[in-house]
């Protein structure tokens, strides 16, 4: 043990002694391994403060109670420890399927006191619409912890509220300001938010106490805060499980149950499995590409170091001690670089942390968190990156001649014929992962795994490729002829940085072919909903008319409001809900607006819809206008009306005679002429058959500019409800976008891997470049070789990563394409395939243009003359 020692630290000596020597390659190689280092530390340490654990939520979830109660209805329930995962299904509750009435929980629980705490949505003449609203009494201690202030006070009365930042931020709201709401003027005496109690809020967002009246007629979520001095325990618990609650319990979170006690069902679901299915392949993605990265950097520094190290075997050491010379400085310059990249990354991310919710609506990060173990797994990760890398180079290095060495010629490495077999093997594995499991449903991980797998069996099979290559150079002009025989020649440096730009180009090449053809699919199964360039306003919480009149009043145009068979009618907590169905005809093969549409002739024809004088009869006199699917065999068209309400569900049918007719409100550029409904009544008929409906959408009488537009939605700011414009303007292209960030990203993996590999070649060839100029070449001819050698490594390494990637390309997009569902308009087939052959002529011509174009400009146009042996 002590031999060994011995000999690690005199070659930890010999290491430390050449990285000072070669500042240089040194520093790229640290660079190399720390920057991938100091990604992970920051993306990890973003991820831990992303992540709030259940323990870390409790402030914002119970304030300071033992417990928080929401009702789930529907039957018992059952649920994790954490009371995040769960549901119905776990049989009926004394109430059988119904929601437990609110006297349920006090009698559950007669000891502690109940403190209720209140979301919904409401309107704000300021904001963009509706937002989301917490109301509870901030008072009560228990409730210290719920509401998170960042400036301020917490109200104290009804007439007060505290807003969220974004809402602050967007209608320029300052505290002090007044805002409309609820039919009266309320002061804004804080900014915060609020989490994870009830439903987590959106950007924008409030807090008002009890008795304030923002919450009236709205559809409200109720949860239960449990005040008491006992802890709620695991029983008690599973006590309200039965009763149709959900439960987090301070107790139980902190001091979670064993798996023995816990429902069966949810202890064997494991919510994190996929996540680190994913972790484990970017970890090997990542290493693998810093091996091909770095690798041939220690390659060209071997080569450098030739002379010493076979003066360290003349003096009598065995290969294993020059492999250990090598290796030793892998092992410094990757512990050195993981610690440097650590140190940066956790200097880095409190930045980035803070960053994150400024840029990134609705995200909100817990307290500051850092996945030590997974620094640590970095540091070690970066460490053997940079073994593996030099693992190669250390091993010819090890087996070269020792005179050749000292007399400074070139000796051959042995060729290794085995490898190409595993590579070859490695690469039937991954094709065949990727068109088996890969093109199933969920299959993402089999794709990425066999990506992996395909992109490593090429890396073995590099070098077979680089000797086929070498063979076709003798045709080509001088300085790539040059760069060819010099890739050809110094395999131990060429396949590595090859390989690394195959690795980067197939991974984009598999993802630009997976979204180009999911983006295709979208494209072709894009669905109109109304005829193009149309305007339709939707306005819930009360009928459309007020709203059209002011914002066509607003904007210069009418508005024509359609009714909706069917209504919402909230009543606080519960309310009446009506739905009406086509049950007549065989199926709802239809692109509409509404399942059933009650109108007038002149309102259909003000939507587009073309109706003769009969049909216009027809409808006035009790009849229905009816699309040819929705009439039976009887020529009468079926109904079903459907009323749920807290006093249950009634049901009845409703027959009237049909006259088929044309529904559909005009044509479209693509896909199926979207139709008004799959059947019209006239409000009369509604009436006498006692079928409800709501007036809730309007279409504009004429093609809207932008100004009218932003006129419009100005003036339905005040209004009270939830509206909306919508412009109908057909499929619109967001893949553009996605392919230039893709193409961005992949020149510059090209670019930077294509042009570390030359300059490293560069430094390998000045022997060769001072022969140049000593037989007569100039500046321009030095200059094309340098450009040449980055031609050769980049076209070859993005061709062979096109190649690469092109298989899990398809499967991944198998999956993405193949039709499950019925579309409106049909099936539109698949798989669907479409390959951008823009971005993949970029990354295998253009960037390696580019690089060739950098290399020429950064070459030294004279070299000093330097001493070349015969060879």
């Amino acid at each position: 043990m002590s031999a060994v020692r011995g000999r690690w630290r005199l070659a930890l000596r010999m290491a430390r002694r050449d990285v000072r020597r070669s500042k240089g390659r040194s520093a790229l190689i640290a660079a190399m391994v720390g920057v991938p280092v100091m990604i992970v530390v920051v993306l990890t340490t973003v991820i831990a403060t992303d992540d709030i654990t259940a323990e870390e939520n409790l402030p914002a979830t119970l304030g300071q109670a033992a417990a928080r109660v929401s009702v789930v209805g529907g039957g018992a329930v059952s649920q994790d420890p954490e009371g995040i995962a769960g549901g119905t299904g776990a049989g009926e509750s004394p109430w059988g399927r119904e929601r437990p009435p609110a006297s349920a929980l006090q009698e559950a629980l007669p000891e502690a006191t109940l403190v209720p705490v209140r979301a919904g949505r409401t309107t704000v003449s300021r904001s963009r619409g509706a937002v989301d609203v917490l109301e509870v009494d901030v008072a009560e201690p228990a409730t210290e912890g719920l509401v998170m202030l960042s400036d301020g006070r917490l109200p104290r009365t009804g007439d007060e509220v505290v807003v969220s930042p974004g809402l602050a931020d967007d209608d320029g709201v300052q505290i002090g300001d007044t805002v409309a709401l609820g039919g009266r003027e309320r002061e804004v005496v804080g900014i915060g938010t609020y989490d994870s109690v009830a439903v987590s809020p959106g950007r924008h967002s409030l807090v008002t106490v009890p008795g304030s009246g923002l919450l009236d007629g709205a559809d409200v979520s109720t949860d239960h805060l449990v005040v008491r001095d006992a802890p709620v325990t695991w029983d008690d618990v599973k006590r309200l499980n039965r009763l149709g609650f959900m439960v987090v319990s301070r107790s139980v979170v902190e001091n979670p149950p064993p798996k023995s006690e816990q429902y069966p069902e949810l202890v064997e679901w494991d919510r994190h499995h996929a996540e680190r299915e994913v972790l484990a392949i970017v970890v090997t993605a990542i290493v693998l590409q810093v091996v091909l990265l770095a690798g041939p950097a220690f390659a060209v520094g071997v080569r450098r170091q030739r002379r010493d190290l076979a003066l360290v075997a003349a003096a009598g050491g065995g290969p294993a001690d020059v492999r250990r010379a090598v290796l030793a400085q892998a092992l410094l310059l990757g512990l050195g670089a993981g610690a440097l990249g650590a140190v940066l990354g956790l200097a880095l991310s409190p930045a980035v942390v803070a960053l994150i919710p400024r840029a990134v609506d609705d995200m909100v990060l817990g307290p500051y968190d850092v996945m030590w173990p997974a620094v640590l797994a970095a540091v070690v990760l970066g460490a053997v990156a940079a073994f593996l890398a030099a693992l190669v180079p250390a091993r010819q290095v090890a087996n070269q001649e020792v005179s050749a060495a000292l007399t400074g010629r070139p000796s051959r490495p042995g060729r290794r014929n085995g490898w190409p077999l595993v590579g070859l093997a490695l690469v039937v594995v991954g094709l065949g992962l990727c068109f088996t499991r890969g093109v199933r449903p969920g299959g993402e991980i089999a794709v990425a795994s066999g990506t992996i797998a395909v992109v490593l069996g090429t890396v073995f099979l590099t070098p077979l490729v680089l000797a086929g290559v070498g063979r076709l150079g003798r045709a080509l002009p001088l300085p790539l002829r040059l760069a060819v025989r010099d890739t050809t020649r110094q395999r131990a440096r060429s396949t590595p940085a090859v390989a690394a730009v195959m690795a980067t180009v197939a991974g984009l090449t598999a993802l630009a072919i997976g979204g180009a053809s999911d983006f295709e699919q979208s494209r072709r199964m894009y669905t109109f909903s109304y005829p193009l360039g149309s305007t339709v306003l939707s306005h819930f919480g009360s009928e459309v008319d007020e709203a059209g009149d002011a914002a066509g009043g607003a904007a210069g145009v009418s508005f024509t409001p359609i009714g909706t068979a069917g209504a919402e009618q909230i009543e606080g907590g519960g309310g009446r809900f009506v739905h009406v169905w086509v049950r007549s005809g065989p199926g709802d093969d239809w692109s509409g607006v509404s399942e059933v549409a009650v109108a007038t002739p002149e309102e259909l024809a003000a939507w587009g819809v073309e109706v003769t004088p009969p049909q216009a009869d027809a409808l006035r006199s009790g009849e229905a206008l009816v699309s040819r699917s929705a009439l039976d065999t009887d020529g009468r068209l079926r109904l079903t009306v459907d009323e749920e309400s807290a006093g249950g569900t009634t049901s009845r049918d409703v027959a009237l005679v049909g006259q088929v007719a044309d529904l559909g409100m005009g044509a479209v550029p693509l896909g199926p002429e979207p139709t008004v409904a799959r059947a019209v009544i006239s409000p009369e008929t509604a009436r006498a058959k006692g079928i409800p409906y709501e007036r809730i959408r309007a279409i504009a009488g004429e093609v809207l500019s932008a100004e009218q537009l932003r006129q419009a939605r100005t003036a339905l700011r005040d209004l009270p409800g939830d509206q909306s414009l919508q412009t109908e303007r057909g499929f619109q292209e967001t893949f553009t976008l996605q392919l230039l960030l893709l193409i961005g990203a992949g020149g510059i993996a090209v670019l930077i891997g294509t042009l570390t590999a030359t300059g490293l070649a560069l430094v390998d060839a000045r022997p060769d470049l001072a022969t140049l100029a000593a037989v007569g070449a100039g500046p321009r001819t030095r200059r094309a070789v340098a450009a040449a050698q980055a031609a050769v490594l980049g076209v070859l390494g993005a061709a062979l990563g096109v190649v690469v990637g092109f298989a899990p390309g398809l499967a991944a997009a198998w999956p993405l394409t193949t039709d499950r569902w019925e579309s409106p308009e049909g099936s539109a087939g698949g798989p669907i395939i479409d390959v951008p052959w823009g971005v993949l002529v970029t990354l295998v011509v253009v960037v390696p243009m580019i690089a060739a174009a950098v290399a020429a400009l950064a070459t030294r146009g004279r070299v000093p003359l330097t001493r070349r042996l015969a060879q």
